[in-house]
């Protein structure tokens, strides 16, 4: 079954802990929980990770509202953590041409 495997690469699928919608690693980010305790973002860091639909706010969101970083990581995530995971998951990748704050969106959503 081995060599099998090895014919039809499947593509491993992961769980946004957010929507919960199954797709491939390249349209999720992977958020770590590092031995040491400390949150890194990235496919290869190692320890216990959480899979995140990549730049969806409202995926991030549900994840906060569900505690699922919590359960996913399986250690407390605080506050201050989840706002630099926020910070570092949303921001990234968006074009800001006007200045470091970039567009924040604010009061968009009913929020």
């Amino acid at each position: 079954a081995m060599a099998d495997a090895a014919a039809h690469p499947r593509v491993p699928e992961r769980t946004c802990i957010g929507c919960r919608r199954k797709s491939g690693p390249n349209s999720l980010v992977r958020i770590a929980r590092r031995p040491d305790g400390s949150l890194a973002v990235g496919r290869g860091e190692p320890g216990r990770g959480a899979w995140l639909c990549a730049g969806s706010e409202a995926c991030f969101d549900a994840a906060v509202r569900r505690r699922a970083f919590g359960r996913a990581l399986r250690a407390e995530v605080s506050a201050h953590e989840l706002a630099w995971l926020r910070e570092r998951l949303l921001s990234e990748g968006v074009s800001t041409s006007d200045g470091p704050m970039g567009r924040k969106l604010e009061g968009v959503g009913g929020a």
